[in-house]
This record gives structure tokens, sequence and C-alpha cells, in this order.
């Protein structure tokens, strides 16, 4: 018997996501999606899927067939990947991981606020569609070189997102790495055969390490050498409907959580962060922008990032061909003023979110 002579290529794999109109209704409609510019694909991972191997009392030692149970209802799904950020779809991902919109504006180039602070609690899934500060979800579509043979996800999230910003790292973009999850793992299906025909490219509008407008800690320039932000929300399912899907998601149990480094040139503009650090529960404004560097964003283009920190850890660099840099760890915290976190980005998007 002859083998099939197909080979295929990672390459060969797209990852799309649909925004959906409510939970549990997956988006079927193919110029809704938006292409991520995906550079590493992961599986969706099944673990979360219940699988027993309880061998039943029959009267023999070997194990049958029917001492295995595999169910998908009860369950979660997850697929990572890694992608270059585009403004034409870092905003779907911001809002997917963060779920809290303060603000779209009304009028190009629709400028959009996330943020997570003392007043940021739980989205209401319940209501994704044209309510105030409603939860986000998208049908995500992993599609393959086999038709019929493409893996989606219903009512998908971010449990996780890491901002990575290296300049020897896919040159010098910011790269998005991080993890889609589902608590409808009843309706996983890895055998659809969904078009994407007209969905949006992400398009080649990146955000350079060397095109950063402003650079700051505490109000003073940067010189900046490397950058990285993990964003976790921690979703988990809640209840179970007769098909086993979740009926909502809880967000934020126990905590959001924001934790990143960054590493900065030592000058008389960082010397103090190691006082910084020795000093109880001290915070201070970190910012990077790119585009105009306006706070609040007002150019297609722009993306700000604001975040209020206090220093996990203090190392000096000395392996570096451009001097000694410092590396500062860190996790963000709301000190009452200040927003633990606030991501703004402009990108002339009418998403029409509030």
């Amino acid at each position: 018997m002859a083998i099939n002579a197909d080979v295929h290529a990672p390459q060969q794999w797209e990852l799309a996501i649909g925004e959906e109109i409510a939970l549990g209704t997956a988006q079927t409609t193919a110029a809704s999606f938006k292409l991520l510019h995906i550079i590493h694909h992961g599986s969706v991972a099944l673990s979360g899927l219940t699988r027993d191997t309880t061998q039943r009392a029959r009267g023999q030692r070997v194990m049958h067939t029917q001492d295995v149970y595999l169910t998908k209802a009860g369950g979660q799904v997850s697929l990572p990947f890694v992608a270059i950020a585009t403004s034409a779809t870092l905003d779907y991902l911001l809002y997917l991981v963060i779920q809290d919109l303060v603000s779209e504006a009304a009028s190009t180039p629709f400028a959009k606020v996330f943020e997570w602070d003392s007043a940021t609690t739980q989205p209401d899934f319940a209501a994704i569609s044209g309510a105030a500060s409603p939860g986000k979800l998208v049908t995500l579509l992993q599609r393959g070189p086999i038709a019929s043979e493409h893996r989606r996800l219903t009512s998908a999230i971010l449990r996780e997102l890491t901002l990575r910003l290296d300049p020897p790292l896919n040159g010098g973009r910011l790269t998005c790495e991080g993890t889609f999850w589902s608590g409808l793992s009843n309706a996983f299906s890895p055998s659809q055969n969904q078009s994407i025909t007209g969905a949006t490219q992400p398009g080649t509008a990146y955000y350079h390490f060397a095109t950063l407008a402003t650079k700051t800690l505490g109000g003073s320039d940067l010189v900046l050498g490397g950058f990285e932000l993990r964003l976790e929300n921690r979703a988990a399912r809640v209840g179970s409907d007769a098909s086993g899907d979740a009926q909502t998601y809880a967000l934020g149990v126990p905590g959001y959580r924001a934790t990143g480094s960054v590493t900065v040139k030592y000058d008389d503009n960082t010397k103090d962060t190691i006082d910084n650090f020795l000093t109880s529960a001290f915070d201070t404004q970190l910012v990077l922008a790119w585009g105009s560097g306006a706070d609040p964003v007002t150019t297609d283009g722009d993306l700000l990032i604001k975040l209020n920190v206090n220093f996990a850890g203090n190392a000096f660099d000395f392996g570096r061909e451009d001097g000694v840099f410092l590396t500062l760890p860190f996790v963000c915290v709301d000190d009452g003023t200040n927003e633990a976190v606030e991501i703004e980005i402009a990108n002339a998007a009418d998403r029409a979110w509030s």
C-alpha cells in the first residue's frame, strides 16, 4: 500500500480570530475574521478534557476498550501562540486579556483605552455585544492545509499575554506571546471547514524598538535595552450547561496580575533604582510610547503603555557591548492615583466597543 505523498510545513497554518456576539455562538462569517501575524504555532492542548482509565472488574486482568472513558464536557481547551504585534490586531489581543475597556473614541483614529486599576472587577460575558463595559470573546480558528481539518475554539479569550521588546528578537518588533483559552470544551471542533475569505490581514504597521517616541521612568528619560510585560487574568470556568460547556468565566480570582522587567542603561537617571527597590512599597511610573507620544493618544499608529511599577529586583548587566545596563524586574500596582496598567492604542479602526 502506497503512502500519502503530501508533506506540510508549519507556515501553511494560519490563526484567525472572529469577534462573537454571544457566549457560545461561534463566529461563522468569513469576512469578520482577523488574521494574526503568527511566527510560531502551538497545538491545541487537550489536557483539560476528562480522560479516565479505571479498569472494571470484568473477570479479566487485561484492560478492556470500555475501561477508557473520554468526554469533552466540563473541560477546557487552550492554544499557545507567538505573533508579531501589528496595529490591525493588537487592540483585540489587549481586550481579550485585560477585559476592561475604559473607552473607545467615537471618531478616527478611534483611540481605545484599557486598564487594570482599583475599579476593575468582573466583565459580563452574558452581554458581550452592545452593552456598557462588556467582556469580549472570539472564535479562534487554526486553519491548516487539509480541508475540513481546521481546529476551532468557541468563545475564547486570552488567559495570559506577554508583550516583549528585544532588539535582536524578530527584527526589533514588538512581539506577543500568549495562550488562547476556552471553557466551552464541548464546543471544541477539530474538523472545521470554516472559510476566512476576505478576512482582515495583519498588515505591516509594526511597533519597532528604534521608533519608541517616549521612554521614561519616574519622569526621567531612559536608554532602553529591552522590555517585557506579562498580563494574566487567570480565567476559569464557572458552571456547566446541559452540554457540559461553561456558563460564564471568572477572571481576576484571586487577582489580576501584571509583571515584567525592563533593561535600562545605568546612568544618573537610573542610579537610584536600587534605592527604590530597597524602599518598602515604593512605586513609580514606567512609560513607553510609539507614534506621537501624546497622552492620551491622538494619532493613528499611537501606542502608549503606562505602568505603575514596584521593583522586584535590581541587577547589573556587565556583559553588554554598549555599556553597563540594569535589569529591573517589576510588579504592576495600583496606588489609588495611578492605574497598575494603562494601555492606549489608536489604529483608525472603529470596533463599536463603546
